[in-house]
């Protein structure tokens, strides 16, 4: 009964709540199949039937469960494959008690008594032997004489006649029963592969040989081979236990995979029938844990102003690069959507899109979010193990927003995985090879940070091979009214409110406002107008909140870009933040086109070359 401890053992593995009885499936295998199995070898037992009777000298016949005459001699020769229950009063009785019945007088035993043939019987004498099959009776083998000699002669010799129909129905038995186990293989291996087939996770039985002797349809689908049988497979255990499993390296045919499953080792298993791989291979685990967790900006470059259009086109250049970016600029100008934006519109866009906000991870956490960790990894980690964010976003690309958030020993880790291109699980000791383009992003100054040895100079130059810089919205005018357009749109729609329009006296005032959380703040602004805008839609001046013109109200303060902020009693301003301030001022005033940047080295009277160069050392 292997085949039912193999079905038994994957039933296990599945989720459902399925319950197998074994006896009950082998006394279902036997109600199916025994009460025809003499019918499925009718052949060999017209040979042993006709054995029989050259050797006996008598009529020799053979029926069914059924009553249903399979075999026959002499004068049942004729009546081959006829149903005889009307008068087979003795085979009935056989049948019932499974035991030997020799009638000496036919016809006037206490079985014959409900016979129709009863007072006008030819037979001399009758023997009748049970042929049994998996503790049932399966059928009857008659020896009928029917004359004073055949009588006479069996009597003479009862026990060699005993003998010889004992022996034939064990000879039938034994060819019955060996019909009975194929059916049984044949039907235990079509409810294997129905259920096999029905699994989500991968399933490989496996020959003594170690090649493939069954597949379903998931491991097809996840090892990418559509002809799987008769394929050798080469199993090797990492030594890592993830999400409750064992992690192997599986080669078969081209494929060579990292797999999670288990293996199993059905007891008295045949050649073809040694073991059971039951898997889910690491790639579509990890899109499958992508999917419940993932959550990608789903914002696009929005603006018509130079800067953006100036930074569109750099991204269509860099996207199918596999070159590392870092995304420098203010909090709030859009950096994580820059980086969906690079994503997007590269080649790696099919695959997934891993963000990781460095500040709000806590410093213990950050390493095993990174790089995931395995069972008994460290005494918190979880008895699954977890898969890291960088095995996540193989082949794709990962987003470490904050860069300068990372704790210093993080950083050393980091640049040695983005020189050798493979993590390390924590508690492993198992080199991991990957492919995923790293952006990075930070609004604080690297370079400032380097200087204080808060940031590790090598890093910063492994990071900055692409660098953009994105600029301040105070520095996009207009890029204000399409995203404050957008904004109206989008919260109306999701308030359930009447399409909101902003009036042309509140977006005067909305292209005057410093905006000093750039994009976000404009963001949260147009949400709070919706939500205060009237029956009519129209967003004013009114409808903006109430601190609005805390820092720009027209008798308050100006821009802290359009004045220099007035010293304390006392307190003496450096020189560079003078300059600093200057710079952008005039860069403010006559624009980033390359004929504004002249005409502000002109008003500072400086050159070009010092316009540039102060401009970068500002990160301006």
């Amino acid at each position: 009964m292997w085949h039912f401890t193999l079905l038994y053992g994957i039933i296990k593995t599945s989720k459902k709540d399925t319950k197998t009885d074994k006896r009950t499936f082998s006394f279902l295998c036997e109600v199916i199949f025994l009460p025809s199995l003499l019918l499925e070898i009718q052949e060999t037992v017209k040979e042993y039937v006709d054995i029989m009777a050259k050797i006996s000298q008598v009529d020799v016949e053979v029926v069914d469960a059924s009553l249903f005459r399979v075999a026959g001699t002499g004068m049942f020769q004729q009546h081959i494959n006829q149903d005889m229950s009307d008068e087979g009063y003795t085979y009935q009785h056989v049948l019932r008690t499974g035991s030997l019945q020799v009638i000496y007088s036919p016809g006037d035993s206490p079985i014959c008594q409900h016979c129709p043939r009863c007072s006008n019987c030819d037979e001399e004498i009758e023997i009748a032997m049970p042929i049994p099959a998996q503790g049932t009776t399966i059928g009857v083998i008659g020896l009928v004489g029917s004359s004073i000699q055949q009588r006479t002669r069996i009597l003479r010799d009862k026990k060699m006649y005993l003998g010889l129909i004992e022996q034939i129905a064990s000879f039938i038995s034994a060819k019955a029963m060996e019909v009975l186990d194929q059916k049984k293989k044949e039907s235990m291996l079509s409810a294997l592969s129905c259920t096999i087939s029905h699994m989500e996770q991968g399933i490989l039985i496996l020959g003594r040989n170690h090649t493939v002797t069954l597949s379903n349809q998931a491991a097809r689908e996840q090892l990418r081979i559509e002809a799987l049988d008769s394929l050798p497979v080469s199993l090797i255990q990492t030594g890592d236990r993830l999400n409750n499993q064992n992690e192997y390296l599986l080669s078969i045919g081209t494929e060579t995979v990292h797999i999670l499953g288990e293996r199993y080792y059905p007891a008295q298993a045949d050649d073809r029938y040694c073991e059971v791989l039951v898997f889910t291979c690491s790639r579509d685990l990890h899109k499958k844990m992508y999917t419940l967790t993932a959550s990608v900006n789903t914002s696009t470059l929005v603006g018509s102003s130079a800067a953006t259009n100036a930074l569109r086109a750099e991204i269509q250049k860099v996207a199918n690069s596999t070159s590392t970016v870092l995304l420098t600029g203010e909090m709030g100008v859009g950096k994580e959507v820059a980086a969906t934006e690079i994503w997007r519109t590269g080649n790696r866009s099919q695959h997934q899109f891993v963000s990781l906000n460095c500040a709000t991870v806590p410093e213990n956490l950050i390493e095993a979010d990174l790089f995931g960790y395995v069972k008994g990894a460290f005494p918190a980690a979880s008895p699954d193990g977890r898969v890291g964010k960088f095995e996540l976003a193989n082949h794709g690309v990962i987003f470490l927003n904050e860069i300068g958030d990372m704790p210093l020993y993080l950083q050393t880790k980091l640049l040695r995985v983005l020189q050798d291109r493979r993590i390390v699980r924590i508690g492993s000791n198992q080199l991991i090879p990957i492919d995923v383009r790293v952006i990075a992003a930070a609004n604080k100054d690297l370079k400032e940070m380097i200087a204080d040895g808060k940031f590790r100079e090598d890093l910063y130059y492994r990071l900055n091979v692409i660098p953009i810089h994105l600029l301040p919205l105070r520095r996009r005018l207009k890029d204000i009214p399409d995203l404050a357009n957008l904004f109206a749109s989008r919260y109306s729609s999701l308030f359930d409110k009447p399409r909101c329009r902003i009036s042309p006296d509140c977006m005067k005032v909305l292209l005057h406002h410093p905006w000093y959380g750039n994009v976000r703040e404009l963001e949260n602004t147009v949400e709070f107008m919706v939500n205060m805008s009237d029956e009519e839609g129209v967003l004013g001046i009114n409808t903006l909140p109430r601190d609005f013109f805390a820092d720009n109200s027209p008798a308050g303060k100006q821009s802290v870009l359009a004045a220099a902020p007035e010293p304390a009693d006392g307190e003496i301003i450096p020189l560079a933040e003078l300059e600093r301030q200057a710079v952008t001022h005039a860069l403010e005033l006559c624009g980033s086109s390359t004929q504004g940047k002249r005409e502000a080295a002109r008003r500072l009277g400086i050159s070009l070359a010092t316009l540039y160069r102060k401009a970068d050392e500002f990160s301006l």
